[in-house]
């Protein structure tokens, strides 16, 4: 979660909370800029808290259901407990939560003896909670449901790309970058259907570094950020498995234990896309190169499965 950086300084606004939760006055153990907040690690005479400072509004509620979905559906590993939301950071709100040990295994992990245990935990806890279902429909980020996944997706799309036409869209990407994701959006009802066609409970933001291994075991032990844990497809999962330490195998580890079609690579690629125009939605920071990147990769792929549907 943290990057190495300890000259960070908390929000004056958030100093009164922390006193309160912790004892004293809080002094910054670590920090991090994140994509949607700015992270605290904070230590007081009470113990730890994590303050996340999210950068817009609605974020810290969103997580704290995430975690809490995700606290339901999960034994045996750990996952942070929401100690309060605070409208203590401006626009946005602070999430406190409790720490819980471990380090990011995309951070703690070299050896391929290890690299691959990990994978093998890993991919067991997902398809533990792909596996679960719930009332058996796919839900969007807003909360409707709906029995099969490409009218929820296409209504979470619709709510994308109303946005690429708005004004803060425009002070962000180039006419030939809306124009390039607005064609590709419109492709999306000629990806080939996935062979998997029940909703799964989802992380949402499952890449290594939001798995933590134990720093004497090297088990996996925790997990962090989801993003906004629902029931909908397993690959809004699978998609966010190579962005961090690809060389950890964990999609092809996955497909091991859960084969899927062809079409797969194809819809990850187009799930990729969306989620970095989310993230702008968001108010988050994203690389403007990698996003052209993955709208080439995702526009390539999905014209080659044409080619071969020919």
């Amino acid at each position: 979660m943290f990057t190495v950086q300890k000259n960070g300084l908390l929000p004056a606004s958030l100093l009164a909370v922390l006193r309160q939760q912790l004892g004293g006055k809080p002094d910054i153990v670590d920090s991090a800029n994140g994509s949607l907040a700015d992270i605290y690690r904070v230590r007081g005479d009470k113990g730890e808290l994590i303050a996340k400072c999210y950068r817009a509004p609605g974020q810290a509620e969103r997580e704290a259901a995430s975690l809490a979905l995700l606290q339901a559906h999960s034994q045996g590993i750990a996952i942070p407990e929401v100690r309060g939301i605070h409208a203590a950071c401006e626009p946005g709100e602070t999430l406190l939560l409790s720490v819980i040990p471990g380090i990011p295994a995309s951070h703690a992990l070299d050896s391929p003896v290890l690299i691959d245990r990990f994978a093998d935990e890993c991919t067991d806890l997902l398809l533990g909670w792909h596996a679960q279902s719930g009332a058996g429909l796919f839900q969007t980020r807003a909360g409707a449901e709906s029995a099969e996944f490409t009218p929820s997706y296409l209504s979470e799309l619709a709510g994308l790309t109303a946005w690429l036409h708005g004004p803060a869209a425009a002070q962000l990407l180039y006419l030939s970058q809306r124009d390039a994701l607005l064609e590709l959006a419109s492709r999306f009802t000629a990806l080939p259907p996935s062979s998997c066609t029940q909703p799964s409970l989802i992380h949402d933001e499952c890449h290594a570094a939001n798995f933590l291994v134990d720093p004497e075991s090297q088990r996996l032990c925790g997990v962090l950020d989801p993003g906004w844990a629902r029931f909908s497809h397993r690959e809004l999962d699978l998609r966010h498995l190579r962005e961090v330490r690809p060389d950890f195998r964990l999609l092809e580890t996955y497909l091991a234990k859960y084969p899927l079609d062809g079409g797969l690579h194809a819809r990850l690629a187009f799930f990729s896309v969306w989620e970095g125009v989310r993230h702008l939605q968001s108010g988050g920071r994203y690389n403007q190169e990698e996003l052209n990147r993955k709208t080439q990769r995702a526009r390539q792929l999905l014209g080659s499965v044409q080619t071969a549907q020919a």
